[in-house]
Order: C-alpha cells, then sequence, then structure tokens
C-alpha cells in the first residue's frame, strides 16, 4: 500500500535489514518445510538460495530507503510482494508445517495449495466488494469523487490515507471467514484424525483466516483504490507524488550512504547550522537598528 512517514518511521532506516532477512527466512522455512524428509534439495542449494534471497532482499531495501519515490507504481509492486512472500510462500509453508505436525507430510503441498488458492480468492473478492462499494460495478462515478478527496490537482500530491483509510462493510468479516474456511474444507477433512490432531485442526483455519482478513480489509480495496488512481493519473497524463515525499527524503539525508545513492542528495539540517542561521538573522537585525 502507500507508504505513510507516521506508520513506518521507526523501520524505515532498517528496510535493508529487514528485507534481506525477511527474504532468508521465507526460503529457508519453504524449503525446511516442503522438501524435509528427502534429499532432491542438497545442503549447496539450499544456502545458495538463502543467500541469494538476502542479497536480493539487501539490495530491495536499499532502493526503498534511498531511491524510490513511493508512487502508485511502488504501491502496487510492494502488495505484490507482501501477498506473494508473506502469505503464500510464508503463510504456506506455515500451513504445511502444521499438516507435518499433524502426521501427513504427504499433504504439505496439497496444503501449501490451498493456502495459495484461499490467498487468491480471498483478495480478489476484496477487490470486487470495494469496488461494489464505490459504485464501480454499476458504471457510477462515485468512485471519482472517493478517490479526489485525497488528491492535490494543483500541486499533484496523493494522500497515503487513500489505502490506510479504506471503510470496509462489516459484512467483509462474514464473507472472509465463509471463503477462508470453505476453501480448506477438504484439506481439514483430509487431516482430521482426533487427539492429537484437534489442534492442528483449529491452527490450519485460524491462519487462513488471519490473511483472509488483511486481504479483505488492507490489500483487497487498496488494491482497487491504487488501480483507479492509475486510471486518474493516465487522464490526467502525469503521475501524483506521495504527499509525505519530501519528509521522507529529509529523513533520508541522514541515512548511512544517502551520499552517494539517494536522489536529489542534501546535507541534512542539523540543529547546529539552525542555531548559526539564527545569530546571523539576529546580527544583522541589531546591526539594522543601529
Amino acid at each position: 500500500m502507500f507508504f505513510s512517514l507516521n506508520n513506518a518511521a521507526s523501520i524505515f532506516s532498517k528496510f535493508d535489514l529487514v528485507f534481506s532477512g525477511w527474504n532468508a527466512t521465507i526460503i529457508a522455512m519453504f524449503f525446511v518445510v516442503m522438501c524435509c524428509e528427502t534429499r532432491q534439495v542438497p545442503g549447496k542449494i539450499f544456502f545458495t538460495a538463502v543467500g541469494i534471497s538476502a542479497v536480493l532482499g539487501l539490495v530491495m531495501g536499499l532502493y526503498l530507503k534511498l531511491r524510490t519515490e513511493f508512487s502508485s507504481l511502488y504501491a502496487i509492486i510492494a502488495s505484490a510482494y507482501f501477498v506473494i512472500s508473506y502469505e503464500i510462500v510464508f503463510g504456506g509453508s506455515l500451513v504445511a508445517f502444521a499438516v507435518l505436525l499433524s502426521g501427513r507430510p504427504d499433504l504439505r503441498w496439497f496444503a501449501f495449495n490451498t493456502n495459495l488458492a484461499c490467498m487468491t480468492l480471498t483478495l480478489l473478492i476484496g477487490m470486487l466488494l470495494e469496488a461494489r462499494r464505490l459504485g464501480l460495478l454499476k458504471g457510477e462515478n462515485r468512485w471519482r469523487e472517493e478517490i479526489r478527496k485525497y488528491l492535490d490537482f494543483s500541486k499533484r500530491l496523493v494522500d497515503p490515507a487513500l489505502t490506510t483509510k479504506v471503510e470496509s462493510p462489516t459484512s467483509m468479516n462474514a464473507i472472509s471467514m465463509a471463503a477462508a474456511i470453505g476453501v480448506n474444507i477438504p484439506l481439514l477433512f483430509q487431516i482430521y484424525g482426533g487427539g492429537r490432531d484437534n489442534a492442528i485442526f483449529l491452527a490450519v483455519p485460524l491462519l487462513a483466516l488471519t490473511f483472509s482478513y488483511i486481504n479483505f480489509n488492507t490489500f483487497g480495496p487498496g488494491l482497487t483504490r491504487i488501480f483507479l488512481l492509475r486510471k486518474i493519473e493516465k487522464e490526467q497524463g502525469y503521475r501524483f507524488q506521495n504527499a509525505d515525499f519530501e519528509k521522507i527524503q529529509e529523513l533520508r539525508r541522514g541515512f548511512f550512504l544517502s551520499r552517494w545513492l539517494m536522489k536529489d542528495y542534501r546535507p541534512p539540517i542539523v540543529a547546529t547550522t539552525l542555531a548559526k542561521s539564527d545569530e546571523q538573522t539576529m546580527k544583522k537585525r541589531k546591526n539594522g537598528h543601529k
């Protein structure tokens, strides 16, 4: 979704480390869970894949930290990355691990693919419901009024609240639960055997419900709004800039490597510089009174 400095300033300076560690973690977990009890993936391939993922995450984190403009295109790519890495790969590995604990390692890929279907379905339904709420499905232009509330055409700015303040109908929660549980019913029937499997029987739909709720309330509606924003951008002939971009740039100037990697680099404004400027201003005023 759109990057808001107010919500993410605390981790912004650590994007490179966060993405590097996250990429390595999800790839490691995927290989460990999905390829355990087999010798199809040698250790050399495993460590190579984890290492490459960590390096790619580091590069991606540095780019986000120092280069990207956090525009609508960024929001689409970032949303796709989160859904694929967090919900599909990481979430699917967690569901497969739950199945593994239940004593059914043969169902790991079935569990992974079930989670994939559930995430795809809930994301599409979330987008569809937001489109219906905005009147898009009935050919109404009410969606333009909703999107324009977050746009400043004179300065070509878009408020990050466009995607962070989505008003989700309460019916979405019920639909989310029904979709997540419905898709997982075949898997639940196969792993349920009573006894210690009871915990797994509850864990699988709970994981699906958690990720489905995010799709219904954040990524589905947010992606619909971003695509509508892109439609307006094409009509206007230019892209809107994130309204927090200047604040982001000012924060970036104090980061390590910003001098060499940051676009439009200028030395950061520090307290001593401000103090000297104020002192010079006061001296000029005194001389003027004399």
